[in-house]
């Protein structure tokens, strides 16, 4: 776990929060989904945390309400995948490998945004070095030829998930995000990512009127994008 100033902070806040087990949120998995996303620096953070308290519980497994994740994207050597999410092109693609450090899950997985702004994410329990696997599953879920495909960035964040009282959103906030890619590491440890998950776009939620009242507006952010260099 990538422990350092910023999560002693995050996590300090994050025990005024009633928990919510993995089991309790099975109902809210929303593999298929609109998301809004929102960037905003780290000191924005806490007053954010501060009036989600009443409206909002954290996913706690063992304890723990902070987790680490390690995520190897891939794509075509032209870079297809990228430049589609860099010019905000629909019908898009991303391919990635996640490992999920503290469960010691590794997950080959493929999201699809369409042109109605839905995102649907199709997912296999896999290690990343298992070709087969690999193979088998861009066949079968995207448009691209595998034995094209390269890797292209690793990136390394914190995350948790809050989970709204009626059960209907969930809520992932990221942080202490950290790039390699062929030419260099970058480290962003004072960007916070929030992406709001739901069923159908609902703005009359407790997150987006606290966003609102904080100065906080959606952006279209990628962590995929985010780990080239401009």
């Amino acid at each position: 776990m990538m422990k350092n100033s910023f999560f002693d902070t995050v996590n300090n806040m994050l025990q005024r929060f009633e928990p919510i087990s993995l089991g309790e949120m099975d109902g809210v998995k929303l593999l298929d989904r609109t998301d809004v996303k929102f960037a905003l620096s780290f000191k924005q953070l806490s007053p954010v945390l501060e009036a989600l308290q009443l409206h909002y519980r954290v996913l706690t497994i063992k304890n723990t309400r902070i987790f680490s994740y390690r995520t190897e994207y891939f794509d075509t050597p032209d870079m297809s995948m990228f430049f589609d999410h860099h010019n905000g092109k629909l019908n898009r693609f991303k391919i990635r490998h996640r490992e999920y450090i503290e469960s010691s899950l590794n997950f080959l997985e493929v999201k699809f945004k369409s042109n109605k702004g839905r995102v649907t994410k199709q997912r296999i329990q896999s290690k990343a070095d298992n070709q087969p696997a690999f193979h088998g599953f861009v066949n079968e879920h995207t448009p691209y030829d595998p034995k094209s495909l390269n890797k292209t960035v690793i990136n390394h964040f914190n995350r948790f998930t809050l989970v709204d009282n009626m059960l209907k959103e969930r809520v992932t906030i990221d942080f202490n995000l950290a790039f390699r890619n062929s030419l260099q590491h970058l480290w962003l440890n004072g960007l916070v990512i929030i992406e709001i998950k739901q069923n159908r776009k609902d703005r009359n939620s407790p997150v987006f009127d606290i966003l609102k009242a904080n100065g906080i507006r959606p952006a279209s952010v990628s962590k995929y994008c985010l780990g080239f260099p401009c």
